[in-house]
């Protein structure tokens, strides 16, 4: 659009000569349009008097066609007298319109226009700025909940493998400790005297934990040899407090089970069982207090270990929060769509269908497919080409020439 400017001097509103015809020519023009105007209506009128009072006739017809005729040039004359003063209005509203236009941020080519378009191609830019930001940063609060979860699912991995070995050995050392017999009482002391008193040096158990998919395999191996190195004393000092303890308590009250042994040995059945008896049941207690001990203390750790998992996760959240907010200029998105195919419009009407069209009246909907209406009719009239619908129907429209 061009930044011109018509000089104040030049302007239609200000020359002497316009204002003249403003003046003098507008009123004259007017009431000369509303006496024919008048005139013109009366005998109208006349004749709708005659046509309600006598009906219509051939002769009557006749006299309405001159009349409608001469109603038409009428009309043509009061258009032509009051041009001169209505040009001028338009060329005033033109003139006031033009200098809005040349600063409307909203017509292509105006310096706001320019300005606008530079100030969404910029938003547009920092909009895709920020997502790729978000992007990268929601990325990074995934990996660090990865490898957080992929922690506490390693360390739970080795705190099961290692609660089965020492369930595996405590059973062995309780297997043991009943099937002592007076017979075999050397050989079974021998063995709970060289049985494991410490964690094996080689022990360490391959994960069963499933790698996640954003965490490469050194990474994940980096996490499994902290998490080890990490829990391994704590695994040590359990296997001698459980399994050693165990093992030492049971060497230590062998000799009184060696006595109660013979003693049974040497006391008739019913002595022998009630002795028996008595000690299964000593043993028994002591090995579902022991069960209740470990399995006491291997839920304190799983809880201890889930807390410790939901603390590093928040911190690795809290850490991403405090990330630096870049300047995003304040927009609006909008979706727009943009046609490739005819055939897209027939999707388009459809949707506004559903959604609108059908809540609307016959009269809004005329008004919104007037033009398509008017092609189908003169389909119709022309060609003799119908829409079939029983939700409509076609009626001749008769009009004198």
């Amino acid at each position: 659009m061009s930044n011109q400017l018509i000089s104040i001097s030049d302007a239609v509103i200000v020359r002497q000569e316009n204002i003249s015809t403003i003046v003098k020519a507008g009123p004259q023009s007017y009431q000369t349009n509303a006496l024919s105007c008048q005139r013109c209506a009366e005998a109208g009128q006349q004749l709708l008097d005659e046509i309600e009072r006598c009906g219509m006739s051939d002769d009557l017809d006749r006299r309405l066609a001159a009349y409608i005729e001469k109603t038409r040039k009428t009309v043509k004359v009061m258009n032509e007298r009051r041009s001169p003063v209505t040009k001028l209005f338009d060329q005033v509203r033109s003139e006031f319109t033009m200098l809005e236009n040349t600063i409307d941020p909203t017509k292509k080519d105006t310096v706001p226009y320019r300005i606008t378009q530079y100030r969404n191609t910029y938003a547009a830019k920092k909009r895709e700025e920020e997502e790729r930001r978000r992007q990268a940063e929601l990325a990074a609060q995934e990996l660090i909940k990865a490898k957080e979860s992929y922690r506490a699912a390693v360390e739970e991995d080795y705190r099961r493998s290692f609660n089965n070995l020492v369930t595996g050995c405590i059973n062995e050392l309780t297997n043991l400790n009943g099937s002592v017999t007076l017979e075999n009482y050397p050989a079974v002391v021998d063995t709970l005297t060289g049985y494991l008193s410490k964690l094996p040096a080689d022990w360490c158990p391959p994960s069963s934990v499933r790698l996640p998919y954003n965490v490469s395999p050194d990474e994940a191996k980096a996490i499994r040899n902290e998490v080890f190195q990490r829990i391994l004393p704590s695994f040590e000092e359990q296997f001698v407090f459980e399994v050693d303890e165990y093992r030492t308590e049971i060497l230590n009250k062998l000799p009184s089970k060696k006595v109660e042994m013979e003693r049974i040995a040497a006391a008739d059945a019913a002595e022998a069982a009630r002795i028996k008896a008595e000690l299964a049941q000593r043993e028994a207690e002591e090995a579902a207090r022991k069960e209740q001990e470990r399995k006491k203390a291997e839920a304190e750790a799983k809880q201890k270990a889930e807390l410790d998992k939901s603390n590093a996760e928040m911190a690795g959240l809290f850490q991403m929060a405090k990330a630096e907010q870049s300047y995003t200029p304040k927009s609006k998105v909008s979706k727009k769509i943009k046609v490739n195919d005819p055939a897209a419009f027939l999707g388009i009407v459809s949707l506004w269908w559903q959604r609108e069209g059908c809540t609307l009246s016959i009269d809004e909907l005329a008004k919104i497919f007037k033009k398509q209406v008017t092609f189908c009719e003169k389909l119709a009239t022309k060609e003799d080409i119908f829409v079939e619908s029983a939700a409509l129907e076609y009626y001749d429209d008769v009009k004198a020439q």
